[in-house]
């Protein structure tokens, strides 16, 4: 099988900060991957160098085999118009209706007069897209609420149909469940996980709590101050403990 993304001997500074050092990434269409690590491990870089937000300070980054840095502005469009990113704030415009929301994740492949145009008079065909969409996710009947007026874990459920609409081969989401409790998380994760089943989607997402990620996640990735730790199938509470640097008593809790 072919990869999907290739990062190949990955460097990222920010002034003088290393958030990515040497990192080397191979990623299959399909894959479900959890990043896990302390906070300011470099997780949330990670995702957004996939989605090609950041530029590698040295090294390079490869999406079915093409350097991303070879690619005209249109090409990169096109190509991120293919990776739907679920921010740890969701990227919902609270103030628009559920429809509007979910019709941005489109919004690069049209022209701004275009989307307008769709905002204010939406196709019939585009609604029931939608619609069918919302069903998928749970809240069909939210349709035309204002998404400010959804509980925390509906609005999760945008952003899941967003990417949906969007139809893109990726998703990555960064910290999705940290704001919503542990029944709903799991909610979350499983629907994720479904939905990237059903439709061949990669599937990489960050997470801190590390019992769901090995409940749910077929591969983990471990970083720590921007490092690689580990990237396997098979991770053992001595990894996880070297990782966070938990005393056995702490991983007992």
């Amino acid at each position: 099988m072919a990869n999907l993304f290739q990062l190949i001997n990955i460097h990222k500074t920010f002034g003088s900060t290393t958030a990515l050092d040497k990192i080397n990434i191979d990623v299959e269409q399909g894959e479900i991957i959890a990043l896990i690590g302390p906070s300011g491990s470099g997780k949330t870089t990670l995702l957004k160098m996939l989605n090609a937000q950041h530029s590698p300070t040295s090294g390079e980054i490869k999406t079915s085999n093409t350097p991303i840095s070879s690619l005209n502005q249109k090409q990169l469009r096109k190509t991120r118009s293919k990776i739907a990113f679920i921010p740890q704030d969701l990227g919902i415009v609270k103030n628009l209706k559920v429809f509007q929301n979910i019709l941005l994740g489109k919004i690069g492949t049209h022209s701004t007069i275009a989307m307008l145009w769709k905002f204010l008079f939406p196709p019939k065909p585009e609604l029931i897209k939608i619609h069918k969409i919302l069903e998928r996710t749970g809240i069909a009947e939210k349709l035309y609420s204002t998404t400010s007026t959804l509980s925390g874990g509906q609005q999760q459920r945008v952003a899941v149909a967003r990417s949906l609409y969007q139809e893109a081969h990726t998703i990555l989401a960064d910290e999705p469940i940290s704001s919503v409790d542990p029944a709903r998380a799991r909610s979350l994760i499983q629907l994720l996980i479904d939905i990237s089943k059903e439709s061949n989607l990669t599937l990489i997402m960050s997470i801190h709590n590390i019992e769901l990620a090995k409940e749910f996640f077929p591969r983990l990735i471990g970083l720590k101050n921007g490092k690689l730790q580990f990237d396997s199938t098979s991770v053992t509470q001595e990894q996880i403990k070297q990782l966070y640097q938990l005393s056995d008593k702490q991983l007992a809790q």
